[in-house]
């Protein structure tokens, strides 16, 4: 059986490696739009990895206030 620690530990890394995917993706998106490739496809595209990471975001900050942890 896994300890609650560590169970907690494995979803903040499994939510860092999210969060991280999102970022490197935006990263490449933001490159389309600022070089004018396919551009309304890259801006909607950027828009929902930006909703995803707040998505992300907000999660982790709930995760630690359950289980009463600083984020």
């Amino acid at each position: 059986m896994i300890e609650p620690t560590q169970e907690a530990a494995r979803r903040e890394l499994d939510l860092a490696e999210a969060e991280l995917a999102v970022l490197k993706q935006e990263l490449v998106l933001q490159h389309l739009v600022d070089t004018g490739e396919p551009t309304e496809e890259a801006r909607m595209g950027l828009a929902r990895l930006r909703d995803v990471a707040t998505r992300l975001s907000e999660g982790r900050h709930t995760d630690a206030e359950a289980t009463g942890e600083a984020a």
